[in-house]
């Protein structure tokens, strides 16, 4: 399972007039990364897949704030600073596991804080 949620919000009027802010959220559930081994039938072992492991659920912040303005009659400008898992810490997060299902069998990086500026034109 996931989600998503975005809002966002522009001053239109008063001293704030043009300036926006706005926020999103990510959010997803555990996903399974293994499965334990049994012993099956000959001696041939299978993977017991009604016992799964699974990783942890994940989750992210994203904020912006923003200003627009006409700089002219036809052309608009607007431009928008971003921070992206505004408040992500480092690590890894586990993609798979061995069969006893605590030994990490390969990791990725936990995405990083990011902050970019946008600029926009509108005619």
């Amino acid at each position: 399972w996931r989600f998503n949620f975005v809002t966002n919000y522009s001053f239109r009027e008063g001293v704030l007039k043009g300036a926006g802010i706005g926020g999103g959220y990510r959010w997803q559930d555990k996903v399974v990364i293994g499965y334990p081994v049994r012993a099956g039938v000959g001696g041939v072992a299978d993977f017991d897949l009604s016992k799964p492991y699974y990783g942890p659920a994940e989750d992210g912040i994203d904020l912006w704030a923003s200003y627009e303005r006409k700089l002219t009659n036809r052309i608009g400008w607007k431009i928008q600073l971003n921070a992206r898992n505004a408040f992500a810490k480092e690590g890894l997060i586990p993609i798979s596991v061995q069969p006893d299902g605590k030994t990490w069998a390969s990791v990725r990086v936990k995405p990083t804080q990011e902050w970019f500026v946008t600029n926009t034109f509108s005619f």
